[in-house]
């Protein structure tokens, strides 16, 4: 899986750059970087447990810079990571700099909510964007006050198999429906 970290600065990143790469580089291994006058980009493939959130908090305090990071989702492919990545730039410019320092997707949505347009919800939706099936699973199960076995006797499916959706909208988007906050994210998309 494919995943990338944009690490953006207030001023130019070109001074702070070794030392960004080679802190990060202590917890993930990089397969390409790309730099911009006020961006990094790093593209990294396994799977962390890092609290990209504590890394950079201690290196704003440690360098006394503004700088705020975007943590990815994955990606099974390039193209869909590139694509990606520049709807998230394009994204982050809307995004007042100073009001988060850590963001995802779940950060972009919440702080985006009142802006939600067809790219957004093809980017949060991904593979699901026209799944009539999924999406009508995840509204019934949401409109049930995500009651598991009230939602599956609605959907005439069996327990295990809304459950079982619900884990491949999870995987393939990373939002969990069951958890409240990121319910009332797709909930507000669907509409």
């Amino acid at each position: 899986m494919l995943r990338y970290l944009i690490i953006e600065s207030k001023n130019e990143i070109k001074s702070d750059e070794q030392m960004i790469v080679s802190i990060f580089s202590e917890f993930i291994n990089f397969d390409q970087i790309e730099t911009e006058q006020k961006a990094i980009h790093l593209y990294y493939q396994q799977e962390t447990d890092v609290s990209f959130l504590d890394i950079i908090l201690n290196m704003m305090s440690d360098t006394l810079s503004d700088l705020r990071i975007y943590v990815s989702f994955q990606f099974d492919n390039e193209f869909d990571l590139n694509t990606h990545k520049d709807f998230i730039q394009r994204k982050l410019q809307s995004i007042p700099f100073n009001k988060y320092v850590y963001l995802d997707d779940k950060v972009i949505l919440k702080a985006l909510l009142d802006k939600v347009d067809s790219e957004m919800k093809k980017f949060i939706f991904r593979k699901y964007l026209n799944d009539s099936v999924m999406q009508e699973s995840i509204k019934i199960y949401l409109e049930s006050n995500q009651n598991m076995s009230l939602a599956a006797k609605k959907l005439y499916v069996h327990r295990n198999t809304l459950i079982q959706r619900l884990d491949k909208f999870h995987q393939t988007t990373g939002f969990d429906v069951r958890i409240f906050s990121d319910a009332y994210l797709i909930y507000h998309l669907m509409k």
